[in-house]
């Protein structure tokens, strides 16, 4: 198989406003796709157990959990769905943050996870203050706003600076000794070091969530990245992006689109994406296999995740 390409037409500047608008309302479109595979729903489960054990021990020694696994895994979007599943429950009064998800700041140090945590919890003031101060301050609003599980992502940051390492981890500690709230730690397994380096942490942890990537040659595996996609196309002609299926299920596109993405779903959906936008820019009505081939070369190849193109070696 080739994949062609061509230069792109010339158009007059209303029609070029008319095709950008386009595609960026497809792109919001696309954004707003929220497909949920059954491991995500396994770690949503394990999140609410850890959860509800937190309630019922408060005040006592509380536990955490991690998950450790490639970025665009879908760590953050199960713990977003069950967030916002737990919000919609309204068991607690208006404006309280039950489930509370922490973007940690590059920085790496104790005080830095203090103050993203009042960053999550809207202090204009987040990042002012000694770090005993943000410390007292993050306790003080995570009690007000009835936080029963901290979710810390991007942990990984948290172990950049090894000489630090010590002092973070001992923070840790001191939220889970102090029996503030439970917390699950969400990080790519560069943040294995961090762990490794604190027996006494990895003392308070619950046995670890897991979201491996997809693997096509085990058919439980296949069968999930089958489902992923399917649903992956119901929903781009739902939001009207595209205007008939694709065909993702088909095998001689889903086994390569598979092995492009490693398995992983966010990096399916960043290559059905660049896919689906050169479609909507040409104004067609559904991706071709040719579209997923030059979306792998201009993302997948481009960026560096892969360093050839399954659906030009599967078709030679």
């Amino acid at each position: 198989m080739t994949t062609t390409t061509s230069n792109p037409p010339v158009v007059r500047p209303n029609e070029a406003a008319a095709r950008s608008q386009r595609v960026a309302d497809a792109r919001s479109a696309f954004r707003q796709i929220k497909i949920v595979h059954p491991r995500q729903e396994a770690i949503i489960a394990g999140l609410d157990e850890v959860r509800r054990s937190g309630i019922a021990t408060r005040g006592e020694r509380q536990y955490g959990i991690t998950l450790l696994a490639e970025s665009g895994s879908g760590k953050t979007t199960a713990a977003e769905h069950f967030r916002d599943g737990i919000e919609r429950l309204g068991e607690l009064p208006e404006g309280s943050r039950p489930v509370l998800i922490v973007k940690l700041m590059s920085t790496g140090t104790a005080r830095s996870l203090f103050s993203s945590i009042l960053q999550a919890l809207d202090d204009p003031f987040y990042d002012r203050g000694t770090e005993p101060n943000l410390h007292k301050r993050a306790v003080q609003a995570i009690k007000r706003d009835n936080v029963q599980l901290l979710v810390i992502d991007e942990i990984q940051h948290l172990s950049r600076r090894s000489s630090a390492a010590t002092h973070v981890t001992d923070s840790l500690k001191t939220f889970l000794d102090s029996g503030l709230v439970p917390i699950a730690f969400f990080g790519t397994h560069d943040a294995d070091k961090l762990f490794q380096s604190s027996h006494e942490l990895n003392g308070r942890l619950f046995p670890p969530l897991t979201l491996p990537p997809l693997d096509w040659w085990a058919d439980d595996d296949r069968d999930l990245f089958l489902d992923f996609v399917e649903d992956l196309d119901t929903a781009m002609v739902d939001k009207q992006i595209m205007k008939v299926a694709s065909g993702l299920v088909e095998e001689d596109i889903a086994r390569p689109l598979c092995l492009a993405s490693s398995g992983i779903i966010g990096r399916t959906c960043r290559i059905v994406e660049t896919a689906a936008i050169n479609v909507v820019r040409e104004g067609r009505h559904a991706i071709t296999r040719n579209d997923l081939a030059m979306a792998v070369n201009s993302w997948a190849i481009a960026h560096s995740f892969i360093d050839y193109n399954p659906f030009v070696e599967i078709e030679a």
